[in-house]
């Protein structure tokens, strides 16, 4: 019998946790509960990687974590250096019983050894996780990728970007609902969770601001306090029971909470949370207070001299380390939390001194003004596609060139010229909509653990009162309390509070944090929208890696600024968050920008730095130097075996006032703004391995290829068949694994007239005649030619597209000068010769005899070696039948009759005050010039795959042997080690030139057997590692170790390798 009153406990515990979704979307059978209620199955801890700011939450109210170390609010990530142990949010009520007495309740979730649980502990008197907000596994199934059902992966479907078509994604690492990873969404948010029909938000991202993700990471989760039965009170009088016996209690609060994170340097040291709190009883909660308690430990393990503080102007609680050093010696910052948005009683003050009185999120009107509807650049009256939309996105948030945006919102919000729920600048998307009261208490009187809120009546009383601040503290361990209140919240009604998660370098940093922080807040979050994510692929070479991406950046569309990319930059790093290369400062000293190891930027006029620096930090973006796109990149002389971490970003062009009339910017008179790049995501875990990286973000590893094998070349370089062409083609290998054994050929078709200007081109296959590439002139130099890849090759022309002078030239003595002036007519691309004599050898051309002259020069055409025609004008009788100052000489390119075209025309002078030297027999005036590609040229090269090795014998193995030899205490190839983790880390020793398939067996000199190594690889990886320990798991001794190299078909070696302390 107590075994099924147990499970009848479970079954009516499940189903109230589960009844927000329930309402929403049927069970499957496959779907059905598995796990017992009393293990909480629903409580999830995700980690945040959006930008500087590491930090584990969980779906229960609290940030930072006690099990995952590294995840401890580490700033900056990859540094190592936490700040959080436990912060835990809590909202106190003040409540009256049946009785008539007046209690206070405070809802949190500590999970120390202090909590406030009941005994046995077999629940928790505090908040729980509500099912239907992510994919939880069991109750709730992941997302189906086939929105139309059509079996067909179409555009916009491929949310995990893997290529397949998901009927179900899996949520694998067990997160609550993240923007970044649509494997932990649920199949359909529940009804009511959105503004809109049902189901227009499956498979989109349930965000603040509808579908639209506003920051480059967020997360989302719903809890309430049913749970907390500790007290006699009732707020759902049809269910008093005692929450395992299927009652709700609590004091009738569900919060609705969402973290942001945006990479943005103004942002990048922030994690905001916002906190809607909602009464869903019928009785009116009228005195409450929103606070944390905060058990920040600054420095891993370094507890024991920290300090906090507060400030009431700038509604900040911060805590810093005294030394400024954790125990490692690394330098540690200041960590605070501030209130963005903490709204108070209807008392009909203006608290926040903004002009407006008690405003509202949830009056229906826009208090202050700020929603735009959309510009009707026509008058019609109504809104056209080509017309900015502004605030009137629709119910969903979405505009034309968002992701996953299909249209119009069926409810008919978009473009309609009223303000709607979910639109920006409107009831809760609105963040400046709310009377703000601020910090009101503070309370920094003990260590971690020891003034947790398990005793309710002493908290609300002794900690949290509005109005009380203890004196700053400082000590062992210690931690603080600190609250908003009083706030009231009547039955059906929410308030929402958005609290900042900040770190700085110093207090200054962190108070500049906040009020940077707190004008974008105010402003909904007005970030400038970054472009599109590029889709990078890395492929690794011999001391090189070939970085290649796609344009989806420049395909990107800012609400406000349009179509505003303008630059890839490419950044480096052998840590995984870059941190290393983060070596650009503001004024103030603090890094703030990376430094790319290339960039490439539109040509059009904007370069250098830019002329709006990032707000308040007297620091500018690098525009780059007008260099054009490009789509690819090879990076050389890298050291073979180790991890690189490389980003591909695009970078829009922010704004200045003169960019319309520049041409820079097709919208006139828009805000001044400093650009936007996106965002590089990439996390590992405590041993470095990476569990999941951006689009645009690589972790990759240079290496020699197999014993024998040669990569991919293009054999005996390119070959100018025929032609004149001064111009260069160009053809290199970006991705290795598409080259194949082929030869080309490369022609041209030019206008046909004398001048030869180039049309088209095309790329074939020399022994099929098959076109593989073809196109008119104008790509070339285009980013539309430089993103084609042909069998991983990348063709690029450089031509000489108007025919222009060269050079000019004189063999022998003479001092005249040579001015070579454009004609009216043509640039005729031919080098020519003016060839002299000591007799009249040719005749000027005139229509009319008497004018023709009798020269001592011939005019050669050296290109087609031919000689030409021209016409002769003598300025001085002195010197008849021969060139001297004043004379001028046209080339004739081309006669009919008398119908003559002319070409190059060369007047001669002499410098004043020199002696005449007038060209005599022999001397020869050579003038070359540009000449574009034209149907006579023709070009030539060959390409041959990898290339397996010839000889399968024991030679192949000759250059096999172990970097680092000896091994000496450490290895620069080796991952940085993780600050969670204590000892030595990773240790490794790597076999270098192997051939594909070999087993490796390690010996000590006595030899004992040590461990096998199987080494079964592609044709481009010749390198094995071993991490120094033995089948067993052990780590070796120091000393010397034989290896046995066995290749089946090629033969065995054996050598040796030294491990030395």
């Amino acid at each position: 019998m107590k075994n099924l009153f147990i499970s009848f406990k479970i079954v009516v515990v499940v189903s109230l946790l589960l009844v927000p979704y329930l309402q929403a979307q049927e069970k499957s059978d496959e779907n059905k509960l598995s796990k017992p209620a009393f293990s909480f199955f629903l409580n999830r801890t995700g980690i945040h990687t959006g930008n500087l700011v590491r930090t584990a939450y969980s779906n229960y109210g609290n940030l930072g974590s006690r099990t995952l170390q590294e995840a401890r609010m580490e700033w900056p990530v990859g540094s190592g250096v936490t700040y959080g142990f436990e912060f835990i949010f809590f909202v106190a009520s003040e409540v009256i019983t049946d009785n008539g007495d007046t209690i206070h309740i405070i809802s949190e979730r500590y999970s120390g050894s202090a909590r406030d649980v009941p005994s046995p502990e077999d629940h928790n008197w505090g908040w729980e996780p509500l099912a239907g907000y992510f994919n939880d596994g069991e109750i709730i199934r992941g997302v189906d990728e086939d929105l139309n059902n059509n079996g067909i992966l179409d555009p916009g479907e491929d949310l995990n970007n893997n290529g397949v078509l998901d009927h179900e994604l899996i949520n694998v690492v067990e997160f609550p609902a993240m923007s970044h990873l649509p494997e932990t969404w649920p199949y359909d948010w529940p009804e009511g969770s959105f503004p809109g029909d049902p189901g227009t938000r499956r498979n989109k991202w349930n965000g603040l601001f509808g579908a639209f993700v506003r920051a480059d990471q967020e997360s989302y989760y719903l809890m309430d306090d049913r749970a907390n039965d500790e007290f006699p009170y009732f707020p759902f009088p049809e269910n008093p029971e005692p929450f395992l016996e299927g009652g709700r209690r609590g004091v009738g609060l569900e919060v609705e909470v969402r973290n942001f994170q945006w990479s943005n340097p103004l942002a990048e040291d922030i994690l905001i949370s916002i906190y809607q709190i909602k009464n869903v009883s019928d009785i009116p909660l009228n005195k409450n207070i929103v606070g944390m308690y905060v058990d920040a430990d600054i420095g891993q393990g370094d507890s024991d001299d920290d300090a906090s503080s507060f400030d009431i102007v700038d509604d900040i609680t911060f805590q810093w380390d005294l030394d400024g050093l954790d125990l490692q010696g690394r330098q540690t910052g200041y960590f605070g939390f501030a209130f963005l948005q903490s709204p108070g009683l209807i008392d009909g003050i203006d608290n926040d001194g903004d002009g407006l009185i008690d405003e509202s999120q949830e009056d229906g009107i826009d208090n202050d003004n700020d929603w735009r509807t959309f510009s009707d650049d026509n008058g019609n009256g109504i809104w056209d596609p080509e017309e900015r939309l502004n605030d009137d996105t629709g119910s969903d948030g979405l505009v034309p060139f968002d992701p996953n945006y299909i249209g119009p919102d069926p409810d008919g919000t978009q473009g309609n010229g009223m303000h709607d729920l979910g639109e920006p600048n409107f009831e809760f998307t609105d963040n400046d909509e709310i009377d703000q009261i601020g910090l009101t208490s503070f309370f920094g009187g003990g260590t971690g653990g020891t003034f947790v809120p398990k005793d309710d009546e002493d908290y609300w009383q002794t900690k949290i009162q509005p109005g009380s601040f203890t004196t700053a503290t400082s000590g062992f361990d210690i931690a603080f309390s600190y609250g908003s209140g009083f706030f009231g919240i009547p039955p059906g009604s929410s308030e929402s509070f958005a609290i900042a998660s900040l770190f700085g370098n110093d207090f200054d940093d962190i108070l500049r944090n906040k009020r940077t922080m707190q004008r974008i807040y105010d402003a909904d979050f007005n970030f400038v929208k970054p472009p599109l994510t590029p889709a990078l692929t890395a492929i690794a070479g011999d001391h090189r890696i070939y970085l290649l991406w796609d344009d989806a950046s420049e395909n990107s569309r800012d609400p406000i600024y349009g179509n505003d990319f303008e630059m890839y930059k490419i950044y480096r790093s052998t840590d995984p968050f870059f941190n290393s290369i983060k070596t650009i400062t503001d004024a103030f000293g603090n890094p703030i920008l990376w430094e790319p190891i290339a960039q490439f930027d539109l040509e059009n006029g904007l370069y250098g730095p830019h002329p709006i620096p990032l707000e308040g930090l007297g620091v500018s973006y690098d525009m780059g130097t007008d260099s054009g796109l490009r789509h690819s990149y090879i990076d050389t002389l890298l050291d073979n075996g180790r991890t690189y971490y490389y980003a591909v970003v695009g970078v829009d062009q922010g704004y200045d006032t003169d960019f319309f009339a520049r041409g820079i910017s097709a919208i006139d008179n828009l805000e001044p703004i400093s650009p936007s790049e996106t965002s590089k995501r990439i996390e590992v875990d405590i041993l470095g391995n990476v569990l999941s990286l951006d689009i645009n973000v690589a972790a990759i590893v240079p290496r020699e290829p197999a014993a024998g094998n040669q990569p991919p070349v293009i054999e005996s370089g390119i070959i100018h068949i025929t032609g004149n062409a001064t111009g260069s083609f160009l053809a290199e290998i970006a991705d290795p694994e598409g080259v194949i054994d082929r030869t080309y050929k490369v022609f041209f078709v030019d206008d046909s007239t004398l001048e030869h200007l180039t049309t088209e081109f095309t790329i074939i296959d020399q022994a099929t005649g098959e076109i593989l590439l073809a196109g008119s002139s104008d790509l070339f130099g285009s980013s539309e030619l430089e993103k084609q890849v042909v069998d991983g090759l990348k063709f690029s022309f450089d031509n000489d597209e108007v025919p222009e002078i060269k050079s000019v030239e004189w063999t022998g003595r003479s001092n005249l000068n040579v001015d070579i002036n454009d004609s009216p007519q043509l640039n005729v691309p031919i080098d020519f010769e003016i060839r002299f004599f000591d007799e009249i050898a040719d005749t000027s051309y005139a229509q009319f005899a008497n004018f023709r002259i009798p020269v001592n020069f011939q005019v050669w055409d050296i290109t087609e070696n031919v000689k030409m025609e021209f016409q002769f004008t003598e300025s001085d009788t002195s010197y008849e039948n021969m060139i001297s100052p004043g004379d001028v000489l046209t080339l004739i390119a081309k006669r009919q009759g008398f119908n003559v075209s002319t070409t190059w025309r060369l007047e001669f002078s002499i410098t004043t005050g020199l002696e005449l030297i007038l060209p005599e027999g022999g001397d020869i005036l050579l003038v070359t010039t540009y000449k574009p590609f034209s149907s006579e040229d023709v070009y030539e090269f060959s390409t041959v795959g990898w290339i397996a090795a010839k000889e399968q014998n024991e030679s192949l193995l000759d250059n096999v042997f172990v970097v680092p030899d000896p091994y000496v205490g450490v290895n620069s190839l080796e991952r940085k080690q993780s600050s969670a983790l204590s000892g030595r880390g990773e240790r490794r020793v790597d076999f270098v030139n192997l051939p594909m398939q070999c087993t490796i067996r390690i010996y000590t000199v006595s030899g004992k057997f040590v461990e096998v190594i199987d080494h079964n690889a592609s044709q481009d990886n010749g390198r094995e590692p071993w991490d120094l320990t033995s089948t067993d798991g052990l780590e070796v001794a120091y000393g010397v170790y034989f290896f046995h190299i066995d290749a089946p078909g090629i033969g065995q070696k054996v050598g040796r390798f030294a491990i030395i302390k």
